[in-house]
């Protein structure tokens, strides 16, 4: 899959190949966060298509096209325009003048629409902060307490929450030791949502390192089968709360996850961790379904380019405020 911005928030011009591990690399503020959350909108809004039923509802297309309004009302400029393409299909996206808005796809809505899995974001563990309220949430909406009260969540912790709480039924062929790398596993607990198991002992997530709430995303989600073959999982600097240690135990999951059909996109400002993503890549022979793009910003706006012939531009930029220093 493939996806072209041009005039998407500040970026002015991108194209980026989603194939198996995609890293997308610069400093904060030009454009990084802005591309995962496109795409997870748009993949998003393509697997609700996929999975409805076009032929006993006339109304399809309008739903379809309020679906993606909705999604990318604030990230459009003037001008904007989003390409999509997946399986064969051209998705297309325009908006004029800040109201004009241009939607078209190259297959008809029909039972041929090809099928995609709901994507995942993860921008930070805060969702584990945040567990127990929803879940306290959704006991009073199941019990009809609070169905008069509209509770806001932003939809990329709905479904990340809905995966951390619901088992797929589909099962994946595959696993990796998160619980060698924690000390531990997350496992669920009917008081709090969620405890941390280490070794015996039942830790409350408040009381656990960021770190290993991070990784405890990413066990919950294998537990549940949400990392399969052919999962999009947009990972938005998962460095933060990692040390350079953990750093590179990250980049060896994630590189495992690509081996095993996961379409992983990383953005990350970190060297440690773009260093080992390029190793681990080389290693496990992934090299040909691993693209590194640069994202640089020229006064308002950002480029991103691929740099996989010039990978080392990702570390002269990376590496510019530690020389600085030493200058």
């Amino acid at each position: 899959m493939t996806l072209e911005l041009k005039n998407i928030g500040m970026i002015r011009e991108a194209s980026v190949k989603i194939d198996g591990l995609t890293v997308i690399a610069g400093e904060n503020d030009t454009g990084k966060s802005t591309l995962g959350k496109i795409l997870y909108g748009l993949i998003q809004s393509i697997s609700w298509a996929s999975n409805s039923h076009p032929q006993e509802d006339s109304n399809y297309k309008n739903k379809f096209t309020k679906q993606i309004n909705d999604i990318f009302d604030k990230q459009l400029s003037s001008n904007g325009e989003i390409k999509f393409y997946y399986e064969g299909v051209d998705f297309e996206y325009k908006i004029i003048q800040n109201s004009c808005r241009d939607f078209s796809i190259s297959q008809k809505f029909d039972n041929n629409y090809p099928k995609i899995g709901r994507p995942l974001l993860i921008e930070t563990p805060f969702i584990w902060t945040i567990h127990p309220l929803l879940k306290t949430i959704r006991n009073l909406k199941a019990h009809d307490v609070v169905n008069d009260i509209d509770f806001e969540i932003v939809p990329t912790l709905k479904d990340l929450y809905f995966a951390l709480t619901t088992k797929r039924k589909e099962e994946q062929p595959f696993s990796f030791n998160i619980e060698g790398i924690i000390g531990g596993r997350f496992e669920e607990d009917n008081l709090s949502g969620f405890i941390f198991n280490k070794g015996g002992e039942k830790i409350k997530l408040v009381n656990t390192a960021m770190g290993i709430k991070y990784f405890g995303l990413l066990q919950v989600l294998e537990n549940n089968n949400y990392l399969y073959n052919g999962q999009v999982l947009i990972l938005d600097e998962p460095e933060v709360h990692l040390h350079p240690k953990w750093q590179l135990e990250m980049a060896k999951v994630i590189v495992e996850l690509v081996k095993n059909g996961v379409k992983i996109v990383v953005n990350s400002h970190s060297p440690y961790m773009i260093q080992a993503l390029i190793k681990y890549a080389r290693d496990e022979n992934i090299v040909d379904k691993s693209n590194f793009y640069l994202t640089k910003k020229n006064d308002d706006y950002a480029i991103i380019n691929n740099v996989n012939d010039k990978l080392n531009k990702i570390f002269e930029l990376l590496a510019k405020p530690m020389n600085e220093v030493y200058e």
